[in-house]
């Protein structure tokens, strides 16, 4: 079985940036997130992440094309 997939999104430097997360947890919360991102960002301190947001995503992209998206002739 597949881990929960998690997205997380942040602020750095003020500059919006968002990383899609396995996590062993169902529910990941912005501390346990924050945690991640300074291991991803080791130049950085915790507390310069703000507005950390964790979304659960039920249903993750597969590969292949967006379907919306049509290719014109």
């Amino acid at each position: 079985m597949a881990k929960p997939l998690h997205l997380i999104s942040y602020i750095l430097n003020n500059q919006p940036h968002s990383v899609e997360v396995e996590s062993d947890r169902e529910e990941l919360t912005p501390e346990q997130a924050r945690s991640y991102l300074s291991a991803l960002h080791t130049f950085e301190w915790p507390s310069q992440f703000t507005d950390v947001q964790v979304t659960r995503v039920l249903h993750p992209k597969k590969g292949g094309t967006t379907p919306a998206h049509r290719v014109q002739r």
